[in-house]
């Protein structure tokens, strides 16, 4: 690469020319992604606050585990149903 400046041979990742202090285009581009990765970071952790607070939301409304009792009543009520119906064909035969 050669400095637009003064015209001499540079590093392909220089920032500066080392012989006239000229910037290169190198850091205009270097910064502005350095700009954009800091925009997207900070677009990032909103969104992972958010994230945060809403999945919050949801469990205080609903709660973790709700107690539900017929996630117990029915199986017992096969269970001895069951059971049940087992005596009645054993009496019978």
């Amino acid at each position: 690469m050669y400095c637009q400046n003064c015209g001499t041979a540079i590093d392909q990742n220089a920032t500066l020319c080392p012989y006239c202090g000229q910037v290169t285009d190198k850091s205009d581009e270097i910064s502005q992604k350095e700009i954009k990765i800091q925009e997207l970071e900070q677009k990032i952790s909103k969104l992972e606050q958010t994230i945060k607070e809403t999945s919050k939301k949801k469990f205080k409304k609903v709660g973790l585990f709700p107690f539900q009792p017929w996630f117990f009543i029915i199986p017992i009520v096969f269970v001895i149903l069951f059971f049940v119906l087992f005596m009645i064909l054993v009496s019978i035969i």
